[in-house]
Order: C-alpha cells, then structure tokens, then sequence
C-alpha cells in the first residue's frame, strides 16, 4: 500500500460491519469480529512469531464497536462490546483484511 493513503469516511453498515472509503476511492466493507480474530496486541498475537494466541472460534459474530479511533495518521483503534479491544489496526492491516463492497 502506498504511505500516502489514508481514510477518507468510515460508514456503518449494520451493528456488525462498516466501511472505509479510501483516498484512493476504494471502498472496503469490515467485520468486527473478523477485524477482532486479527488482533495485533500482544496478548493476542505473538509478538516475535506472529502466532495468534487467541481461539478464533471464541470471538462472538455479534461483537459490535463502541466507538473508533484514529491512532495518528496510520492506524485505528476498535474498543469492542466485548473481546479484546488493545490491538491497534494499521492501514497496511486493513487494506489486507478488506473485502470488496458493491454500492
């Protein structure tokens, strides 16, 4: 990805999903509990061997966000209903992790 991408607009789907609008104008659709079972903190996710510590089959599909916050001009960070919620999310992390929305 190039560093001179970053979020143009973040949209709510549904309780479960929203998207980001790119400066590049793509736009990328999200699931919580997808973006949760990818959790980078280090309880979580080995920080040496990236092995998830974490059973993904543990992380409820109804997890919802209560709010999103920009971690500088990189990165955002999800505080969850429920889960972990100290994983920062890098740009680079979700433009790998996106799946394609149809307008």
């Amino acid at each position: 990805m190039n560093n001179s991408i970053f979020i143009r607009a973040i949209r709510q789907r549904d309780r479960h999903r929203f998207t980001i609008e790119w400066t590049d104008g793509k736009i990328s659709d999200y699931r919580l509990s997808d973006l949760q079972r990818n959790c980078t903190c280090a309880k979580c996710r080995d920080e040496l061997t990236g092995e998830v510590r974490v059973d993904p089959s543990s992380i409820d599909e109804d997890v919802e966000a209560l709010r999103l916050v920009s971690v500088g001009r990189y990165a955002l960070q999800i505080y969850f209903t429920k889960g972990c919620s100290k994983g920062i999310y890098p740009f680079r992390l979700l433009r790998g992790l996106e799946r394609n929305y149809e307008k």
